[in-house]
């Protein structure tokens, strides 16, 4: 057998496994997301955006942002608030050790929407030892990229003027040392 004919009897046999997905509607079915055949994605919406502590720490912290004239938010990808120059050297790389992760809040200057602080807010979570690798990485991160991060332990509650005094204390020195 020659090359030729292999590989005429390859697209001969692709042609006619399409036109199989195609008659069957299996094509549609795998490529689709579609979860029925009514055709809707099978998407559901998040009763809650923040947990419970989240949503707790959440209410103190825009107490204090407000107070600063500031802006807060909430569930960041690091990615939107970091980048690498042009150039850097294994920039695919690098930029999968922040993919796809999340800070808990971030502090940004009302005028220009800068970021001036990270908040992660460690629950017993962040005790694991994977969690804990995580967030060295992120901390290494962030402080290699010169935006401090403030990490606050969940509390049963929060006392606004405490927390206003840990904010101002990183914004003051960018690392939080008094």
């Amino acid at each position: 057998m020659n090359s030729t004919y292999i590989f005429a009897s390859i697209i001969i046999f692709l042609a006619l496994l399409v036109l199989f997905f195609e008659k069957t509607g299996l094509t549609k079915k795998l490529f689709s997301g579609r979860s029925s055949e009514n055709g809707k994605l099978p998407y559901k919406k998040k009763g809650y955006l923040l947990t419970a502590a989240e949503k707790e720490f959440y209410r103190v912290l825009s107490q204090v942002v407000e107070k600063h004239n500031q802006l807060l938010f909430a569930k960041v990808r690091l990615e939107a608030i970091l980048w690498l120059p042009r150039g850097t050297e294994n920039k695919f790389g690098l930029r999968n050790r922040i993919k796809s992760r999340e800070i808990d809040f971030v502090l940004c200057d009302k005028e220009n929407i800068k970021p001036l602080l990270v908040i992660e807010l460690d629950d017993s979570s962040h005790e694991r030892e994977d969690r804990v690798e995580r967030d060295h990485n992120i901390d290494r991160i962030l402080h290699d990229a010169e935006l401090p991060i403030l990490r606050q332990k969940v509390q049963a509650s929060y006392h606004p003027n405490e927390v206003e005094e840990k904010i101002l204390g990183f914004l003051r020195n960018d690392d939080g040392r008094k």
